[in-house]
Formats: C-alpha cells, structure tokens, sequence
C-alpha cells in the first residue's frame, strides 16, 4: 500500500524528524512515539542504535542483531527512512544525517541526559521534542520477562543478548 502524506507546511521546506533508539524487541511502546513523531514532521527518519553502540551505553548487548531491528523499523509504513545510529552522541546522527527535530521519550525530560541531548541539539539548531513514554512496556521489561521465563537469573540476561546473533535468522 501505498500513503501520500501531504507536507505540513507547503511554503517551507519539509521538516525532517529523526527518532533514536534500540527498538529491540519492537513492542507497542516504539509504535506509539514513532506514530506521535509521525504527526509531528513531514519525513520520518528512525536511527536504530548499533549492536555496538548499545553495548557502550547499556554494558550489554540487544536480544534482536542489528540488521534485524533495521529490518524491523524499515517495514513500517509510518517510518520514511532508517539509518545506523552509532553513537550516544547525537550530533553524529545529525552530521550523517541532517534532521530539524530528535524525538525522545518523555522519560528523559528534565534528566541529566536530557539536558545534555538539548544542549547538544541547540549546537547544531535541531530541537528536541519529548513525547509521551509508554510505562506499561519497554524493552527491559521483555528482557527481564523474557530472562524469567527461560529459568534464567538476574545475571544470566546477558546471554539473552549476548546469544542473538548466534540465533538470527537469515535475512
């Protein structure tokens, strides 16, 4: 199926909207910001953080690889693009590829990390949009969920994603 979007703000440029994040596990939490994000701009780009990248940030490596989660975030009609996310840093994002506005959940307004993302925004005139988070589910969740499920303790979750590559499926 095909959707036309009609732009905006027909006499000014299209604004392009980036949304960063993991998406493993891809779960309605990820659905209802990219689908506020989607309301929100006229191209909807979606950096899906490198298996690398998240083992920087969370000590710990996604269930889902990589090229899967890309797979994932692509087949969704609402998203126009989807690139590598490779760093924490999101000036990088924006250098590899320029966005007006970064979508992020709420949870990290008024945080530390939060702060810092808008500091770093401003430097290059994007804005960052906090949208409402979805606290019934998240990724660490299913991981703990999931962990529980399989008989596995606290410190046996690593072997969840430390595992995921070995049980990817083809492509």
């Amino acid at each position: 199926m095909f959707i036309v979007r009609e732009q905006q703000n027909p006499d000014q440029a299209p604004r392009v909207g980036y949304v960063p994040g993991g998406f493993d596990m891809l779960h309605v939490g990820h659905i209802n910001v990219l689908i506020a994000a989607r309301d929100l701009c006229d191209h909807l780009v979606v950096g899906v953080a490198t298996d690398e990248s998240l083992k920087r940030m969370k000590g710990r490596l996604p269930v889902i690889p990589h090229v899967e989660r890309m797979r994932l975030v692509e087949a969704l009609r609402i998203v126009d693009e989807v690139v590598p996310d490779l760093d924490q840093d999101k000036r990088l994002a924006w250098r590899n590829r320029r966005f007006d506005v970064l979508f992020k959940g709420d949870d990290w307004k008024d945080t530390p990390k939060g702060e810092r993302l808008e500091r770093e925004m401003k430097e290059v005139g994007a804005e960052v949009v906090y949208l409402p988070y979805t606290r019934s589910t998240s990724s660490t969740i299913l991981r703990c969920f999931l962990a529980q499920e399989l008989g596995m303790g606290p410190m046996d979750d690593q072997v969840i994603g430390d595992h995921a590559s070995e049980r990817s499926l083809p492509l």
